[in-house]
């Protein structure tokens, strides 16, 4: 199990914390947390249900009622996904993650769990290899199914149901959830998708507290007055020449209209904000139209101006699962020798309130996922738009010839190269290549593959044989084998 434990998803990791991970400001969002608060000690619904677009708050909301709890000894696990990060994202990590957890809490559960993972069958779900579409089943009878005290932590937090690559994933475990009742509460928040809704709420939904994040004109004044006097402190603003009192009443009103109640607006302006001179900088964004989309339009357009922006913006929106800074550039060297990992901060540098721009060799990776939403839908960002077809084109064509260049050279081949320049294959073959360039793109993957010999397919295959295999059999696939 401890091989499935996926450290950087709990609510205080280390890793959200670099994401800027934060609480609700005091005084903000508290009529939904009031209702959440009154629900997780109420000890009636099964289910507490938060929703809400994309940008109103719930992973904030979510994360302060985990650090509330967790306070108070209530919190049993938490698991925050976010999508393309790999393990993250993953439907088969969620269940060992919050075990893990709850064991670590819990000793009676922790005995329960050593019992039933001891055995080689239950009476209900055999042991399945994690490729199986009843594995997740085997995972929660095995892990969920176990003892607890009245007295012992009970609440467990999702946050982010719709970050998850296996979206049938999560609908099995929300149905085996409110079938089971396992000993636990569960805080979950997602935005309202259909086929969420479908599963929480079909049958009636006697069990489950529903709750809905929609516009917080409050809320978001106050944390602009708040967030906007660290960006630029009142003795700074003295020192500087400007305004006793700033941002002026009619430019926060003007602030929170263009909002239109999203925090990720907020969040996403101040550090825009931060990025200059900020009497400027908000002048700058009062000039545009209202809305999150004309905030990344702005930051975007401003960032376009660097040479290589779209093939690294393109790369991070359309990666496999993303990577630190050093194995992005190996991948995209290849398609430009001035994208090392110093040319690669260098394109972004006027990205850093958009992106998570890290100062050693993390992960670039968004603020939120909307970025990604906005990029990657035409409708929506018209001339920025990132085209798949060119995007997946580019990283097949670099993952390719940092396959050929290891080679060739007699060294090791990028993991992420080996196991995806497929994938990207076939979503560039899958979009029919109706994009400028694709036709350029194509000449060079067809180059590469005619140079391809056996020695070199060999290798390949063995290192991505590897690659693959090995945080499988780790997984404890081989000591179930072994077993049989």
């Amino acid at each position: 199990m401890r091989a499935d434990y996926v450290q950087d998803a709990l609510y205080n990791s280390s890793k959200r914390w670099a994401e800027h991970a934060v609480t609700c400001q005091p005084e903000t969002r508290d009529k939904v947390l009031s209702e959440v608060r009154s629900w997780a000690d109420s000890q009636t619904t099964l289910l507490c249900w938060l929703s809400g677009p994309a940008g109103t708050g719930k992973t904030t909301v979510a994360h302060t009622i985990a650090e509330e709890y967790d306070r108070r000894g209530r919190l049993a696990a938490t698991f925050f996904l976010w999508r393309k990060t790999g393990d993250r994202d993953n439907i088969n990590k969620i269940v060992p993650t919050l075990a893990y957890q709850i064991a670590g809490k819990i000793p009676s559960a922790k005995e329960r769990m050593e019992e039933n993972l001891m055995l080689k069958d239950t009476s209900r779900v055999p042991i399945m290899d994690p490729l199986s579409h009843l594995f997740l089943e085997s995972q929660l009878y095995k892990l969920l199914i176990t003892n607890v005290n009245p007295t012992d932590p009970d609440l467990v937090i999702i946050d982010g149901l719709d970050e998850c690559a296996s979206q049938e994933g999560i609908c099995q475990l929300i149905e085996w959830i409110r079938k089971n009742k396992p000993p636990f509460r569960f805080l979950l928040t997602s935005r309202p998708e259909p086929e969420i809704k479908h599963h929480i709420l079909s049958d009636g939904h006697g069990d489950v507290r529903t709750l809905s994040l929609t516009e917080s004109t409050e809320g978001i004044r106050k944390y602009f007055v708040e967030q906007l006097e660290k960006v630029w402190p009142k003795q700074q603003r003295i020192e500087d020449g400007g305004r006793l009192q700033w941002p002026s009443e009619s430019y926060l009103d003007r602030l929170v209209e263009k909002s239109e109640g999203l925090f990720v607006y907020a969040a996403t302006a101040v550090r825009y904000i931060g990025e200059g001179f900020p009497q400027k900088r908000l002048e700058d964004i009062l000039r545009f139209n209202k809305g999150l989309d004309y905030l990344y339009v702005q930051v975007i357009e401003e960032a376009k101006k660097w040479e290589y922006f779209d093939i690294v913006m393109g790369s991070i929106m359309y990666l496999r699962y993303q990577l630190d800074i050093d194995c992005l550039s190996q991948i995209l060297l290849t398609l430009n020798e001035y994208l090392t990992s110093p040319g690669i901060r260098i394109t972004l540098r006027r990205c850093h309130s958009i992106l998570v721009i890290p100062n050693d060799n993390s992960k670039i990776e968004p603020y939120h996922a909307s970025l990604r939403d906005f990029l990657t839908d035409k409708s929506r960002s018209e001339t920025l738009f990132q085209a798949p077809a060119m995007c997946h084109g580019r990283l097949m064509v670099g993952c390719l010839s940092a396959i050929t260049r290891a080679f060739s050279d007699g060294t090791r081949s990028p993991e992420y190269g080996l196991i995806s320049w497929y994938y990207h294959a076939c979503f560039f073959l899958s979009t029919g290549g109706a994009t400028d360039g694709s036709e350029e793109l194509k000449g060079k993957a067809q180059e590469m593959f005619t140079k391809i010999d056996l020695n070199w397919l060999k290798l390949w295959m063995a290192e991505a044989l590897c690659w693959v295999g090995i945080p499988y059999l780790k997984g404890g696939f081989l000591t179930k084998v072994q077993k049989v």
